[in-house]
């Protein structure tokens, strides 16, 4: 299975990047079929932040990103990093109180908005929020050049210091007119069509994501009862861990788990993420490779107990089946992870204290006696006992997810 991600320039008037809009694709074709806005920018979101990465889509120029006013209401807006996105509100959105609230207090948050595909000539009912947005972008294709100039005149002076967009500029005579009407960005076919992106999907466990989302709504969950839940699930911990990479630029440490990756994300962010992961899901189970995945960790930590890497045998455990899960090499995986070098390397190489644990669970799984046998470091009654507490655990999580799926039915 694949999913996919389209995105489009945004450029300014000496026709140099200053952002992309990314936008929702279901196929290798260049338009967008959706039946729900809502569940187009949850899938555009989810994907921007735990397929690709903002960075790698964008370089470090701004995402412009559709949303809802649902999708503001309910606050999932503040999974994106705020100085990395702008928040593009159609035209058409009905600005009510509450929505008119909720621009408002993610402005206070640090995030900037646009008005986008604006093509009407009475701006008068967007009058509350055209001065709190900083970009409003003007559909020219629509319009003629004098509606063009008046829309341009009615806008500035409701919303001097907004910067003014031309979308849908097909031609140089289109994009000559509007840079000297002063629109300081751009976009439209005359610079470039939008990209589809395209790659292998990473799917969520449906099941643990529903574990994960019913325990945040308890506003007493501690970051340790949110760590035990995210690491039920090796896709749950890679997107953590990966999330941290996309936030922490210019952070000076590297991760060992996810507990600490939930310490540096913040609980409030954790929660928000889970809720969005369970609303966007729709993949099918690895209940196995899942079941698989938590053993090995508990294995690993049991095995390393007492010894400063047990947090990462721990994690290296629930990693170790992401690429069969995701179905890509471990090393394309690996990179976009800010893992430690033990677990990497003991991921990869089977290197180090991590890799030499990893590689005798895996001969105690397919009954390799004499690889066992073969370790001084540890007696065969050793791993025999870990692994069994080990399988014990992975049992008791199958038996909850058994009963979610059932209460869920």
């Amino acid at each position: 299975m694949s999913v996919y991600l389209g995105r489009q320039p945004i450029l300014d008037a000496r026709r140099r990047r200053r952002g992309y809009e990314l936008l929702f694709r279901s196929g290798d074709h260049t338009a967008a079929f959706f039946a729900d806005p809502e569940d187009a920018t949850r899938t555009v979101v989810e994907r921007a932040l735990l397929e690709w990465g903002l960075e790698n889509l964008t370089a470090g120029s701004p995402a412009f990103i559709n949303v809802t006013a649902e999708f503001l209401q309910g606050g999932l807006y503040t999974v994106l990093p705020a100085d990395q996105v702008v928040l593009e509100l159609l035209e058409t959105i009905r600005f009510d109180r509450s929505t008119t609230a909720a621009v408002r207090d993610a402005v206070r948050l640090g995030y900037r908005f646009a008005i986008d595909d604006l093509v009407s000539m009475d701006v008068t009912g967007l009058a509350d929020i055209l001065p709190i947005v900083d970009i409003v972008k003007v559909e020219v294709l629509s319009l003629d050049d004098e509606q063009i100039r008046r829309l341009v005149l009615d806008v500035r002076s409701l919303a001097p210091r907004a910067v003014l967009l031309a979308e849908k500029v097909e031609t140089i005579d289109s994009f000559e007119f509007c840079r000297q009407l002063g629109f300081d960005l751009f976009q439209g076919y005359f610079f470039a069509r939008p990209e589809v992106m395209r790659r292998a999907a990473r799917p969520i466990s449906q099941q643990t994501a529903l574990v994960l989302m019913s325990a945040v709504q308890d506003p007493d969950i501690t970051i340790d009862r949110l760590a035990e839940l995210a690491n039920a699930d090796p896709t749950l911990t890679y997107r953590l861990l990966k999330l941290v990479n996309a936030s922490s630029s210019g952070l000076a440490t590297t991760i060992d788990s996810v507990h600490r990756a939930i310490v540096l994300l913040g609980i409030e962010y954790v929660c928000q993420l889970a809720t969005l992961l369970t609303l966007a899901t729709n993949s099918s189970d690895n209940r196995e490779l899942i079941t698989l995945a938590v053993a090995r960790a508990h294995t690993a930590r049991q095995l390393l107990s007492g010894q400063s890497c047990a947090s990462s045998g721990f994690t290296a455990g629930l990693l170790s089946v992401i690429d069969v899960v995701f179905r890509t090499p471990m090393v394309e995986l690996i990179d976009d992870l800010p893992i430690t070098d033990e677990v990497r390397s003991a991921l990869l190489e089977s290197l180090g204290p991590v890799g030499e644990v990893l590689d005798l669970i895996r001969a105690h799984e397919r009954a390799d006696i004499p690889a066992l046998e073969r370790s001084g470091r540890y007696p065969m009654a050793t791993i025999r006992m870990a692994a069994g507490h080990a399988a014990a655990s992975a049992a008791r999580l199958d038996v909850q997810l058994d009963a979610l799926t059932m209460s869920h039915s």
